[in-house]
């Protein structure tokens, strides 16, 4: 049997997807800070840099939408989006709570 080089994807409320290997590499960095971390369902609350709330929940890579590719090198393995332009990120949840959107979308 062969295990995958990951441990699990998340879906993120940005639209992206993320490795278990992204998601602890940015909390390591401090690009994020992890505020909420619930298990059985895992589902991971983090702030981000911009002080937006990001809620991140698996998923099955047979659940990965088309242009989504996992690449793995060694021991870790990254999301590449190769779904171009037509990606929209979601909106973010600032501190606040009001609805912020990525640049380049459309206002809400």
């Amino acid at each position: 049997m062969v295990t995958p080089p990951f441990e699990a994807i998340f879906h993120g409320a940005d639209d992206r997807y993320y490795t278990e290997w992204q998601i602890e590499r940015r909390l390591r960095t401090g690009a994020w800070t992890l505020c909420l971390r619930q298990r059985g369902p895992d589902r991971w609350l983090v702030e981000t840099e911009d002080d937006a709330l990001l809620l991140l929940v698996p998923v099955e890579p047979h659940q990965l939408p088309a242009g989504i590719e996992i690449r793995a090198f060694e021991s870790h393995a990254r999301i590449v989006d190769r779904r171009g332009n037509s990606m929209r990120a979601g909106p973010t949840v600032s501190r606040t709570g009001a609805a912020r959107s990525e640049p380049g979308s459309p206002p809400g």
